[in-house]
């Protein structure tokens, strides 16, 4: 779908980060759609394609806001568009882009709206980055002499990846929207093991879109935020460690072909816990529904569980292991003779045999 890119329209806009009174600053548009050069248009559509191509920080999402008033009912008045119509109708992309980032901390950048064709059919699309701005240093010759000058205004460079893009093509024409349309989205900050990282104000306020049902996904994710909460808001911990030991038996032994939070909730969750932890999944807007048990994303996170203490000692053994009662880690209050007062002390007991150093 994403081969033989071919870009017609470009506008560079400019937005801004909200003030201390959290007031919207207003974009600057672009005065004339830019015209590039053929290296500049090569390197534009090169930025494009790797990015799109990035498995581990593209993903392909469900449009959920569609028709007029949102960025997909944008799309379908820029697909087709002259210059001049492009140039005017592409404005309403920063100030939709402006009323979603909507805290402080979201910093300014580029939006460059871009459409063209692409693949064997000539699919239209439209696209659109955010490329935050940097500073760093350029050589150029001035005559004779090279001079070495400071630059504030670099975006879009390959070595950083500093910027987020929305992709929509119109992949069956024979469809009704939203479902002839693919969009694909890009963060940088993506990890292929977490696309929570995803900026949520970019890809759900501003774009509509919003994570695809993916069973492997959503076990994953359920068992990520699972220990995000143990982690920190478990304090006890003999109780975290409980807590964690029944998560993995959960996830890996439970042999049922969905699961749902209330289960786990009603199976393991202290009850004191029960509340905040109910609150702390809704509020990460994880579904209420039965999700379908897939581990594939979890692997080799289930194959072993390690166990880190003080600056270099870890220990590690599998999930079964520890379910079974063959590796046990506990604590006993040890006198100390320096201080007079009982310190914890963590005791491992292992019920196997000795059989090598690894």
């Amino acid at each position: 779908m994403l081969r033989s890119l071919r870009v017609e329209h470009v506008a560079v806009h400019e937005v801004f980060q909200r003030g201390a009174d959290r007031r919207i600053a207003p974009p600057v548009y672009a005065t004339k759609l830019e015209t590039l050069s053929v290296e500049a248009l090569d390197a534009f559509r090169l930025r494009i394609t790797e990015a799109l191509n990035a498995k581990s920080k593209c993903i392909e999402m469900a449009i959920r806001r569609h028709g007029p008033g949102t960025f997909q009912g944008d799309v379908e008045q820029l697909v087709g568009a002259s210059a001049a119509e492009f140039l005017e109708r592409s404005r309403v992309i920063p100030d939709r882009l402006t009323e979603a980032q909507t805290t402080q901390n979201i910093p300014g950048g580029m939006v460059i709206v871009f459409s063209g064709t692409t693949g064997p059919l000539s699919s239209p699309f439209v696209g659109v980055i955010k490329a935050e701005v940097q500073d760093g240093f350029r050589r150029r010759k001035d005559g004779a002499a090279i001079i070495t000058e400071f630059v504030n205004d670099l975006f879009l460079t390959k070595a950083t990846r500093f910027y987020k893009i929305g992709f929509m093509v119109r992949s069956d024409p024979t469809k009704p929207s939203p479902d002839g349309w693919l969009a694909l989205v890009f963060d940088h900050k993506i990890a292929a093991s977490d696309r929570e990282a995803a900026a949520l104000y970019f890809y759900e306020t501003f774009l509509g879109c919003s994570f695809k049902a993916d069973a492997a996904y959503e076990t994953a994710r359920f068992f990520n935020l699972t220990r995000d909460f143990i982690t920190k808001s478990v304090t006890d911990r003999d109780k975290r460690h409980d807590l964690t030991d029944a998560l993995y038996t959960f996830v890996k032994t439970d042999k049922a072909p969905t699961f749902t939070v209330h289960e786990f909730t009603d199976r393991y969750v202290p009850e004191e816990l029960q509340d905040n932890y109910a609150k702390f999944m809704k509020g990460k807007q994880f579904p209420d529904r039965a999700v379908q048990r897939d581990t594939a994303e979890l692997t080799s996170r289930l194959k072993r569980r390690r166990f880190k203490y003080g600056t270099d000692i870890e220990f590690s053994a599998s999930p079964e292991a520890i379910a079974q009662g063959r590796a046990t880690i506990g604590t006993q209050a040890v006198a100390n003779p320096e201080t007079g007062q009982a310190d914890a002390v963590t005791v491992i007991t292992i019920l196997d045999q000795f059989v090598k150093e690894v």
